[in-house]
């Protein structure tokens, strides 16, 4: 298994991996509007040019299937990638709207947005896979940090965090949810 950069015939796949975490974080934005339109949305915003060059979508992938996505960016990258959602709403039936209400990176670390593993793969190994292929690609932009928010309630993925080397750095709230901001220097 390797770790690589999602190709757009990836899209459909890595796009309904985001909805199990976008569905966990019970974001006003997934749930008050059209299933089939946020799946529009989102395809169209990550297949954009700003998401190609200025994040990462990182793919776990076995026997051509995508296990597991990371989905990261450099910090102060966060408004400029924000921004690009909301030149896609006219190409949707979803009046144009916030999707993120609250600023979640730091600007001097590579953030680590989204890690989901394919529920048919889980427990093999493909969270780690992916943590671990993280530090090349915030190396290739030039940082020298990893940081993410892990939910409160949520101690495995904390667990996996920290045996990988994240570190507290500071409390946060995002969507009326409490998070840890972990960072790993590199």
């Amino acid at each position: 298994m390797q770790v690589v950069k999602a190709t757009t015939s990836d899209m459909p796949q890595v796009i309904e991996l985001l909805k199990i975490i976008l569905d966990e974080m019970e974001l006003p934005f997934y749930l008050n509007n059209d299933q089939n339109e946020v799946t529009k949305l989102f395809t169209k915003t990550f297949q954009s040019k700003t998401y190609t060059n200025d994040a990462d979508v990182l793919v776990a992938k076995v026997d051509n299937q995508v296990a597991g996505l990371a989905f990261g960016y450099p910090g102060k990258n966060e408004d400029v990638l924000d921004d690009e959602f909301q030149k896609h709403f006219d190409q949707v039936n979803i009046p144009a709207q916030e999707i993120y209400e609250d600023p979640e990176a730091d600007a001097d670390e590579w953030y680590l947005d989204s890690l989901v593993v394919n529920p048919e793969f889980q427990n093999q190994g493909i969270g780690t896979t992916l943590l671990n292929a993280i530090p090349k690609f915030a190396k290739q932009r030039g940082l020298t940090k990893v940081g993410l928010l892990v939910d409160d309630l949520n101690p495995n993925a904390e667990r996996l965090y920290r045996r990988i080397g994240f570190r507290d750095d500071h409390e946060q709230v995002v969507s009326n949810h409490h998070y840890k901001h972990l960072k790993l220097d590199l």
